[in-house]
């Protein structure tokens, strides 16, 4: 499962510390990636965020690990799997009281909206990374499908029961069609057995072994690993060693990633994953060094977003 790692990300006036078991129910309404950091607040979007696991699933595959098959697709899908959010995170935004609009607090009926226009962009411009695009906003509300468990199950809570149906029942269509079109070989019966356990079950536990062996699902587990991975690059205000996974590897098994901190901006990745070492990443992110926290001005919140320069912060992977 993917397991802890710690981060300090706030929304409010005092520090606090996100594990990846609570990281896996936050992310379901993440907005921007907001960390408290010694001068002040660190501010990365989803699409920026988006765009670094697009960067380790491009540089995915070596002895040990599979590259990523189709590849364009999954880099497309990992780059793009939060692009409902990209309206949205044109400017940071407050709750009603005033903290800092982070990962808990979106209304619901906005999630779902900007989610289902994201994946139906992803899909107009290729329908596997749409279909994959798909399944991670599913698991998003059930548990990860049982490999991200600190995410609870809303499966029969509304919004997100009609979400989860009509999103499953438009994985199944595209997977119907692709098995017609140039991706005929990754839409094949393990693919179609996989759908039906997962969407009947909303767990891997009861997978038959050919269905969890199946191209889906491990692309599905790459881009549920370089998620985590970004997340914790952009939402730690200091690197701390922990583990991510499971990590499909090219024995059709699986493994975990430790991460081991080697200084302020770099890392030990065991194994590896990556084609390259060193591997040399950056997001882009805005600091703002003071902020009313008791306010419900959001022009003057956003005034002093824009107002910060933007900057790289660069990790090395080694």
């Amino acid at each position: 499962m993917f397991t802890s790692y710690a981060s300090s990300s706030t929304t409010g006036a005092k520090r606090t510390s996100t594990t990846e078991r609570e990281i896996g129910a936050l992310d379901q309404r993440v907005t921007m990636i907001i960390t408290e950091v010694g001068d002040g607040y660190r501010f990365v979007t989803q699409p920026d965020h988006g765009a670094l696991a697009g960067r380790l699933a491009a540089h995915w595959g070596n002895g040990r690990f599979d590259e990523p098959a189709p590849r364009s697709a999954v880099c497309l899908a990992a780059t793009h799997h939060d692009h409902g959010w990209h309206d949205y995170d044109l400017r940071p935004h407050r709750a009603d009281d005033g903290t800092l609009r982070d990962f808990t607090n979106v209304p619901d009926e906005e999630w779902v909206s900007f989610y289902t226009r994201g994946i139906e962009a992803v899909a107009a411009v290729d329908a596997y990374a749409g279909l994959l695009t798909s399944m991670h906003a599913t698991g998003l509300h059930r548990g990860g499908y049982g490999v991200r468990p600190s995410i609870p199950d809303q499966s029969d809570e509304p919004p997100y029961e009609s979400f989860i149906a009509e999103q499953e029942r438009f994985q199944r269509e595209r997977l119907t069609e692709l098995r017609d079109g140039r991706y005929s070989q990754y839409a094949g019966e393990d693919e179609r057995e996989l759908l039906s356990d997962l969407h009947e079950t909303g767990t891997v536990e009861e997978l038959a072994a050919s269905a969890a062996g199946s191209r889906l699902w491990r692309n599905y587990l790459l881009l549920q690993t370089v998620d985590v991975l970004s997340l914790f690059l952009c939402g730690s205000a200091s690197l701390e060693r922990t583990e991510i996974g499971p990590a499909p590897t090219a024995d059709s098994e699986t493994a975990s990633l430790g991460i081991e901190p080697l200084g302020p901006s770099t890392v030990e990745t065991k194994p590896s994953p990556f084609d390259t070492a060193p591997l040399a990443v950056s997001v882009p992110a805005r600091t703002v060094p003071e902020l009313d926290l008791n306010s419900t001005d959001e022009s003057e919140l956003v005034a002093a977003f824009y107002g910060a320069e933007q900057r790289s912060v660069e990790f090395t992977l080694r």
